[in-house]
């Protein structure tokens, strides 16, 4: 009987456990999406307190921020769309904008291949790098 216990107790402990570490990655993870951001976004992007805009404007607290608000030239397409249809770039707006940006905005200036925009942002295919992106975009304050 005390076997049966102990092994109910360590199967408890196992589920709390895997409980937990899937808690955490549903949330996401701050520091895997520092590095996402500084692979995917830091070539345009400035993402501190400088608030300084390069060839995209600057992401400094962009979580709940109104798109389009920032002193910046953003594309024509994408001004069309903030000033017809106001939105915050919560976690359901960035989650559409990181799967597919062109889906999301078409013709926006990030996603097209230039000679003045060499590098372009095609999306991120997996929801967990977007979720851990996204928790570092929160944590931008």
């Amino acid at each position: 009987m005390k076997i049966a216990h102990v092994l109910t107790l360590i199967m408890v402990v196992l589920l709390v456990l895997l409980a937990g570490i899937g808690f955490k990655r549903f949330q996401g993870d701050v520091q895997v999406g520092k590095l996402l951001a500084e692979n995917n976004c830091g070539v345009c992007h400035d993402m501190t307190p400088n608030r300084k805009h390069g060839k995209g404007p600057y992401l400094w607290e962009v979580y709940n921020r109104p798109a389009g608000v920032v002193d910046f030239s953003f594309s024509p397409a994408f001004r069309k769309l903030a000033e017809e249809t106001p939105f915050l770039w919560d976690d359901d707006h960035l989650e559409r904008w990181l799967i597919n940006p062109v889906a999301f905005i078409p013709n926006t200036k990030m996603a097209q291949h230039s000679k003045d925009h060499p590098v372009s942002f095609d999306g991120i295919q997996s929801s967990g790098n977007r979720k851990d992106l996204i928790a570092y975009l929160k944590s931008l304050r």
